[in-house]
This record gives structure tokens, C-alpha cells and sequence, in this order.
């Protein structure tokens, strides 16, 4: 019973820890699509203005 108990405590703190994580993984990958949009946004806008 005793390792059941472990094993629970284990399962719920990988639990929480991906959690974290997927949480952290949806910010940098919202962080980098703007970044790339403002990018793109301002090459497109050098182009345009240099022909």
C-alpha cells in the first residue's frame, strides 16, 4: 500500500510538471510567432518602400 501511495504522489507531481511546462513551451512559441510577424511585417515593408 505503501508504494501505491508513492507512485501516486510521483504520477501527480509529473502531472503538475508537464503542466509547467506545456504552459511555458504555449509562451515561447506565442513569443516567437510574433516576433517572426513583426519581422516578416517589417522586410515586407523595406521592400516595398525601396522599389
Amino acid at each position: 500500500m505503501q508504494d501505491a501511495k508513492i507512485y501516486a504522489i510521483n504520477s501527480l507531481s509529473l502531472a503538475v510538471s508537464f503542466t509547467h511546462i506545456e504552459m511555458a513551451l504555449k509562451l515561447i512559441l506565442l513569443t516567437a510567432s510574433i516576433v517572426y510577424t513583426a519581422q516578416r511585417i517589417w522586410i515586407n515593408y523595406n521592400e516595398k518602400k525601396n522599389k
